[in-house]
C-alpha cells in the first residue's frame, strides 16, 4: 500500500502552500519513449511522472468557476478512487485472469472522470452508459458485455436498482465522492497497481465498451482495445481546449486522453448546467483557449450576437460534432472569419477526416482524405451522387467489422466535391437516422409506419437533420383529397400526436412543423414502393425550408398582451413544453422544474409565433436569461411595449418578494444551552470556524450541517476541509469528538435532518452559525431561492424551535451586499436593496440580510456578520493559489513584473475572521449588523510591493497597463504561467490610463 498522504486524508498540505515557492524551482520534464506504452493506464502514469505539475483538466467547482487539475493530481486522484474501489473490485491476480466489466453511469463530472481513470489502473473493462438510453437498453448493455458491476451516480441510483433486481449477480455501487479522493498530496509514491500483469497481454484486452445510439433498435456495444485506444489518443493537435461534449461519448473520450498525451489542458463544460448563450460566452471570455469542440447547437448559441461571433473568431480552430453543421451556419462563421472545421470518425473506426483545408478554400464542410487514410477508403454507391463510406481491414484505430472482408461500412451517406478531390460533404446515415442540431439522435422509421399506419395517410417522411426539432412530411390518402389543409390538419394533428406518444422528448413533433403535401403528388420511391428517403428531402427541401420558417413566425396575428396575460401564456408555454401539469409559482426557476434546452427552444417557438416583440430578436437562450413567470413575461412586456426593462426595480422587486416570503413570525426570548451548529464546514471559513468552536470549553457539541447522501460521507468531507487547511491535527482528540457531522438539505423544512436529530438540535442548540451559500455569480437571484435564501428562513425557524426561541442567528454575509453604498463609512445596519451588487450572489446574501433583520423584529436573536477579502491563514498560510491576489503576484515569477496599483486593500486572514465569527456568534449581543473586515489598511505599492523584494522576489514596477500588455504577451500556458487564466479581469480593471479603486468585487474575493 502507498504511503498515507498518497493514499489516506492524513496530513495532505505541501511543506510550500506558496505559489511564488512553487514557480521559483521549475521541473525539468523526463523524456520517455512513447512507443512503449502499452496501456492506458500507463499513459496516464507516465505523462504525471515526466509533467507532473503541467495543468491538463480544468473542471468547475461550481458554476464556471473552474478548477485546475494537474497531471500527478489526476494520477494520485485516480489512485485513491481505485483504492476506494478495490474493496470490490479487486484488481486480477495475473494476466491470465480475464478483466472484469464494470459498467459506469451519471453525468459527466469530475467525479466521472476520476472514476474512468480508476478502473483503467484496477485492470478492468470499463463500459460506459449513456444517461439518455431507456431502462431497457441499459439491461441489455450490462447482459450483452457480461458486466458484473453497475457504479451510478445518485441520480442514477433508481436506474441501478432496477437493474440490480433484474439481473441475478449484478452488484452495484456507488460513485466514489470527490471528498475520498480531492485533498492535497504531500508525498507523490508509485500509483501502480497493476505491476504484476503482463503489458504484452494486457495491451489486446479491452479498455472500454462504448454503445452505439440504439437509433435503430437497443444500443449495440462496441469495444475498444488498450492498443487501439493508445494509438488514437496519440493523434492530437496539441491546442489549449474547451469541450461541450460528454465523457461517456467517444468524441468526449478521446479528447480528454489526446489532451493527457499531447500536454495540453482541456476545459469540460459543468455537466450541471444547461448549455446557454451566457455560459459559453462567460467561459470562453475569460479563458483564452485554442480550440472549441461542441456541437453544432452550441455554435448557434454563440453566433447569435456580435460577441459570440467575436469569441469564435478569436480561436485558431472551431470544430464540430455529434451532427452535421447545417449549411447556412457554417456558412455564417465562415463567412466572419471563424476557423470552422469539421471532422468525421466513428467509435468502431476512430477518427478519419477532418475539413482542414488551406485558408483561401471555403469549403468547411467537406472533410478530406490523407494519403494515410486514403488506401484504407472504400466509396460504395448509394445513389444519385451518393456514397457509403467503408473503412477496411489494416485501418489502425478500426475496432470493428461488419462485412465479410473484415472491413466496416459505416452506413454514413456522403456526396463528393465538385472539383476538389478526396474531399466529402456527409449527408446523412444510410440507417436513416436524424442528427439534431444539439447532437440528440433519433431513428424516425418506427414513427413514420406509426402514422403511416392510419387511414388516412398515404406516406409520412420525418425530417430535421441539423435542425433543433423533427418535423414530419405527410403524403394524404384520398380520404382527405377534397380538404383544405387546415381541415387535413384536424384529421392528421391526432394521428401525429398519439404516434409521438411513446418518444422522447426531443423526438415530438409539434402541429406547426407538420406539412400537409397537395393530394396525388409524386415522391421518390423504390419499385416495390418504399420512399426514397434522401430524394424525398431534396424533393422537398423547400417546403421543409418553409415549414420552420413559418414555425419561427406569425399569419401576421401577433398578439400585445398585458403583463397578466402574459404571465398566463407563459405559464401554459412551460407546461406545454415540460409536457405535462406540474404545480408551480410565478417565480418558480425554469431550472428547477427541469426544463431543457430543446424544451426552452420549445418555448422560444411558442413566443415568436404570439407574441408582438416589436422586431426585436429573441436569443436561443431567452428563456433560460429571464427564467421565470414572473422575469419573462416582464421581459416581453418590456420588448412589446418598447420599453427599456428597468432590470435594477424588477431584480429589487424580486428581493423584497423574497424578504416576505421568507420571513419569519413573532417569538418570545429567553436562553439556551451548549450546542453549535456550523454549515459551510467542508469551505474555509466554515472549517476553521468548526475547528475555533470544538477548542472552546464551553461548547459541547459542534454539528457541522453538510450536504451529503449520509451522515458517514458528511464526517469525511469536513475531515477532509480540516485536514486540507492544516487545522485538523492541531485539534485534541476531545475536541475532534466533539465535531458531529450530519447529512443535510437545507432548503427542506426540517434541514434534510431525521425527526430524532432535529429535535436533538433543538434541545441542546445555543447558536448556529450560517457559513454556506453558493458560490456561482452566474446564477440569478431566483435560482438562489430554493437552495440558499430557503435554508436561511429554515436556519431560522430551527432557532426558534429551540426552548424561548433561545439559540441565536449568526449569518456570515458578504461586503458585496453594501457595495454600492452611498453612505461612506458603510453603516452597520439594514441595507438598501439597491446597495447590493449587481449578481445573483449579493443580491440573495442581501435577501438574507433582510430576514434577519425581520427576525430580529419578531424575537429572534439574529446577527448579519459581513465579510470582507479573506486572505490565507496566520499560522500555515494556507491560500487558494487560484484567487486573483495569489495569480497577479505569481506574476512576479513568469513575468518579471508586478503593477504598482493605486489601490489601499484591506485583508483579513481567514483565522482571524473565524476568531471574530465565533466570539460574536457566542456573545450575549443582540441582534446586529458587524461589518467584519480589516480597520488597518495598507498601500499595494508603498508597502506590499518592498515588503515582497525583502521577501526575495525580484520584479519590476510597471504601470498597470504596462503589467496587462506585457501579461497578455506572455506565454499563453496556465500551467507555466497561472496569471494568464484572469488576464481578461485584470485587464477591465487596469487596462486603462486612469483609474481608481474599482468598487466591484471580483468573483474570488467574496
Amino acid at each position: 500500500m502507498a504511503p498515507p498522504s498518497v493514499y489516506g486524508p492524513t496530513g495532505l498540505v505541501s511543506p510550500s502552500n506558496s505559489p511564488l515557492q512553487s514557480l521559483a524551482k521549475p521541473q525539468t520534464a523526463i523524456v520517455e519513449d512513447d512507443s512503449t506504452i502499452q496501456t492506458v493506464d500507463e499513459l496516464v502514469r507516465r505523462r504525471a511522472r515526466s509533467h507532473p505539475d503541467k495543468v491538463i483538466v480544468s473542471y468547475p467547482s461550481t458554476g464556471i468557476e473552474y478548477v485546475d487539475y494537474t497531471m500527478r493530481q489526476l494520477d494520485v486522484f485516480a489512485y485513491r478512487a481505485a483504492k476506494s474501489y478495490q474493496q470490490s473490485l479487486p484488481t486480477r491476480l495475473s494476466s491470465a485472469e480475464k478483466p472484469m466489466t464494470v459498467a459506469v453511469i451519471g453525468p459527466s463530472n469530475f467525479e466521472y472522470l476520476i472514476t474512468m481513470l480508476a478502473l483503467t489502473k484496477l485492470g478492468h473493462t470499463t463500459l460506459f452508459l449513456s444517461t439518455r438510453i431507456s431502462q431497457e437498453a441499459v439491461e441489455n448493455l450490462i447482459k450483452t458485455t457480461g458486466a458484473q458491476v453497475l457504479i451510478a451516480d445518485p441520480r442514477h441510483a433508481a436506474t441501478a436498482e432496477v437493474a440490480r433486481k433484474s439481473l441475478p449477480g449484478l452488484e452495484t455501487l456507488e460513485i466514489v465522492n470527490s471528498s475520498a479522493f480531492d485533498f492535497e498530496i504531500e508525498v507523490h509514491a508509485d500509483t501502480q497497481l497493476d505491476a504484476h500483469l503482463d503489458p504484452a497481454t494486457e495491451t489486446n484486452n479491452r479498455v472500454y465498451i462504448i454503445h452505439s445510439s440504439g437509433s435503430t433498435g437497443l444500443p449495440k456495444p462496441i469495444y475498444q482495445t488498450h492498443k487501439s485506444a493508445v494509438a488514437n489518443y496519440a493523434w492530437s493537435m496539441e491546442m489549449k481546449a474547451f469541450i461541450t461534449l460528454p465523457l461517456y461519448h467517444n468524441h468526449g473520450i478521446c479528447n480528454l486522453y489526446r489532451a493527457i498525451h499531447c500536454g495540453k489542458q482541456i476545459h469540460l463544460y459543468n455537466a450541471d448546467l444547461p448549455l446557454t448563450h451566457n455560459y459559453l460566452a462567460k467561459i470562453m471570455r475569460t479563458h483564452r483557449f485554442e480550440i472549441f469542440y461542441g456541437v453544432p447547437y452550441a455554435l448557434k448559441l454563440l453566433s447569435e450576437t456580435d460577441e459570440g461571433m467575436s469569441l469564435l473568431r478569436d480561436l485558431k480552430v472551431v470544430m464540430y460534432g455529434g451532427s452535421a453543421c447545417p449549411d447556412d451556419l457554417g456558412n455564417s462563421l465562415v463567412d466572419h472569419g471563424v476557423n470552422l472545421v469539421g471532422h468525421y470518425g466513428a467509435t468502431e473506426v476512430g477518427q478519419l477526416m477532418t475539413s482542414f483545408r488551406p485558408a483561401d478554400d471555403k469549403g468547411w464542410n467537406y472533410v478530406r482524405e490523407t494519403p494515410k487514410l486514403s488506401p484504407y477508403l472504400r466509396w460504395v454507391p448509394r445513389g444519385e451522387n451518393l456514397y457509403e463510406c467503408v473503412v477496411l481491414e489494416g485501418w489502425p484505430s478500426k475496432v470493428a467489422s461488419n462485412q465479410d472482408d473484415g472491413s466496416y461500412a459505416t452506413k454514413d451517406l456522403f456526396e463528393p466535391h465538385p472539383t476538389v478531390p478526396k474531399a466529402w460533404k456527409y449527408i446523412a446515415r444510410r440507417d436513416d437516422t436524424i442528427n439534431l442540431v444539439n447532437g440528440e439522435m433519433f431513428n424516425p422509421v418506427s414513427t413514420e409506419g406509426t402514422i403511416r399506419s392510419s387511414k388516412h395517410v398515404t406516406e409520412a417522411v420525418i425530417f430535421g437533420v441539423g435542425r433543433s426539432a423533427l418535423g414530419v412530411l405527410i403524403v394524404p390518402a384520398a380520404s382527405l383529397g377534397g380538404k383544405t389543409e387546415e381541415q387535413a390538419m384536424e384529421v392528421i394533428w391526432p394521428v401525429v400526436d398519439a404516434a409521438c406518444r411513446n418518444v422522447e422528448a426531443y423526438a415530438k413533433i409539434p402541429k406547426n412543423l407538420i406539412k400537409i403535401l397537395p393530394y396525388g403528388c409524386d415522391y421518390p420511391r423504390t419499385d416495390k414502393g418504399s420512399v426514397i428517403r434522401q430524394a424525398f428531402y431534396k424533393t422537398y427541401a423547400k417546403e421543409i425550408d418553409e415549414t420552420y420558417d413559418k414555425a419561427d413566425a406569425s399569419s401576421g396575428n401577433l398578439q400585445k398582451l398585458s403583463l397578466e396575460q402574459l404571465h398566463e401564456f407563459v405559464r401554459q408555454s412551460v407546461s406545454k413544453a415540460l409536457g405535462k401539469e406540474t404545480p408551480f409559482e410565478n417565480d418558480t426557476d425554469f431550472f428547477s422544474l427541469g426544463l431543457d434546452s430543446l424544451q426552452a427552444i420549445q418555448m422560444r417557438s411558442d413566443i415568436l409565433k404570439t407574441i408582438d416583440v416589436q422586431g426585436h430578436k429573441l436569443g436561443q437562450t431567452v428563456v433560460f436569461d429571464h427564467p421565470s413567470v414572473e422575469n419573462l413575461s416582464a421581459y416581453l412586456f418590456s420588448l412589446s411595449s418598447n420599453e427599456t426593462a428597468v432590470e435594477e426595480t424588477s431584480v429589487e422587486s424580486e428581493m423584497r418578494n423574497l424578504i416576505e416570503r421568507y420571513s419569519q413570525k413573532p417569538a418570545s426570548s429567553d436562553r439556551a444551552p451548549s450546542a453549535v451548529a456550523v454549515t459551510g464546514a467542508t469551505g474555509s471559513l466554515g472549517a476553521h470556524v468548526a475547528a475555533k468552536l470544538a477548542r472552546d470549553p464551553t461548547i459541547s457539541t459542534v454539528y457541522c450541517l453538510v450536504r451529503a447522501k449520509n451522515d458517514s460521507e458528511a464526517a469525511r468531507r469536513v475531515q477532509a476541509s480540516l485536514i486540507q487547511r492544516r487545522i485538523y491535527h492541531g485539534l485534541r482528540l476531545a475536541d475532534r469528538q466533539k465535531i458531529v457531522s450530519l447529512a443535510s438539505d437545507l432548503s427542506d423544512d426540517q434541514l434534510g435532518l431525521t425527526s430524532e436529530n432535529y429535535t436533538q438540535l433543538t434541545e441542546t442548540l445555543r447558536s448556529v452559525i450560517h457559513c454556506a451559500w453558493s458560490v456561482n455569480f452566474n446564477m440569478r437571484l431566483s435560482s438562489f431561492e430554493k437552495s440558499n435564501i430557503a435554508g436561511v428562513s429554515n436556519l431560522i425557524s430551527l432557532c426558534k424551535a429551540t426552548p424561548s426561541s433561545a439559540a441565536t442567528f449568526n449569518f456570515c454575509s458578504s461586503v458585496s451586499t453594501v457595495v454600492r453604498a452611498t453612505t461612506v463609512p458603510v453603516p452597520e445596519s439594514l441595507p438598501e436593496l439597491e446597495w447590493a451588487q449587481g449578481m445573483g450572489y449579493a443580491q440573495s446574501k442581501c435577501v438574507a440580510e433582510h430576514l434577519c433583520a425581520r427576525a430580529a423584529e419578531r424575537g429572534v436573536t439574529a446577527r448579519v456578520l459581513r465579510v470582507g477579502q479573506i486572505v490565507a491563514d496566520t499560522k500555515h498560510g494556507v491560500w487558494n493559489d487560484t484567487e486573483a491576489i495569489p495569480l497577479m503576484l505569481q506574476a512576479a515569477v513568469t513575468i518579471g513584473a508586478l503593477p504598482r496599483l493605486r489601490e489601499t486593500p484591506s485583508w483579513t486572514p481567514v483565522d482571524v475572521v473565524a476568531a471574530a465569527v465565533s466570539e460574536i456568534s457566542l456573545s450575549d449581543a443582540g441582534g446586529v449588523f458587524t461589518n467584519v473586515t480589516n480597520p488597518r489598511v495598507f498601500d499595494w505599492t508603498s508597502d506590499l510591493l518592498p515588503a515582497l523584494r525583502r521577501a526575495g522576489l525580484e520584479f519590476e514596477e510597471v504601470e498597470p497597463k504596462e503589467w496587462v500588455r506585457r501579461l497578455r504577451a506572455s506565454n499563453p500556458d496556465p500551467a507555466r504561467n497561472p496569471p494568464i487564466k484572469l488576464v481578461d479581469f485584470f485587464a477591465s480593471k487596469y487596462d486603462k490610463t486612469e483609474f481608481g479603486p474599482s468598487k466591484s468585487l471580483p468573483a474570488s474575493l467574496r
